[in-house]
């Protein structure tokens, strides 16, 4: 049963190893605690982002929440030490990811001042073009698509159910085979008084 253990403890999925075993034996990233699991998601991004070998991979992370938070397309305010907290970093750190992000063009961020000129956070605006994938069939104005009539009539054939398979229906039965399953559908086609031909 050792081997067993041995091996869950290598899953860190399945055992945690106490912080105690993680100070002697590992980084200090692998004493922080998970982040939970919920139903948030970004959307399908560009392999050629999540590739890019020139960025670090802190910075790719930063994109990545920054590509979630900004789901409609604005402009997102925020402060260094809300993405240091979010990603367990120092606000230095956040600091070198922005800028190794916005020297390869995938975003362009400021600084927010209030009234008195103090700086009270960060304007980040991300390139989506850069970040997410393109739509698979983009919408074209409907009176580029079809004329009136020939639009109505596509918008009946799109509908939620399938109108009719695409399927050959002609069901082929070899009357001289020695295949069972022939002879039993040409007995089955007898029985039921349908014709069968050969």
């Amino acid at each position: 049963m050792r081997s067993l253990e041995f091996a869950l403890k290598s899953l860190p999925y399945y055992v945690p190893p106490s912080c105690e075993e993680m100070a002697f034996y590992g980084p200090r990233r692998k004493s922080l605690i998970r982040p939970p699991t919920t139903g948030r998601f970004v959307l399908p991004v560009r392999q050629s982002f999540v590739m890019d070998a020139r960025l670090m991979p802190g910075t790719t992370r930063l994109l990545m929440l920054l590509a979630g938070w900004g789901g409609s397309g604005r402009p997102i305010e925020t402060t260094l030490g809300a993405l240091g907290r979010n990603l367990s970093r120092s606000s230095r750190q956040i600091q070198r990811y922005l800028r190794d992000a916005a020297e390869e063009g995938y975003l362009y961020f400021r600084q927010i001042t209030n009234r008195f000129g103090y700086v009270v956070g960060l304007r980040i605006s991300l390139c989506k073009s850069a970040i997410f994938a393109p739509k698979k069939n983009p919408q074209q104005p409907r009176d580029q698509r079809l004329w009136r009539d020939d639009y109505a009539a596509a918008k009946r054939r799109k509908q939620a159910t399938t109108q009719e398979s695409d399927i050959n229906k002609n069901i082929y039965i070899y009357l001289d085979t020695d295949d069972p399953l022939d002879k039993k559908l040409a007995s089955l086609g007898d029985s039921l008084g349908i014709p069968i031909r050969g």
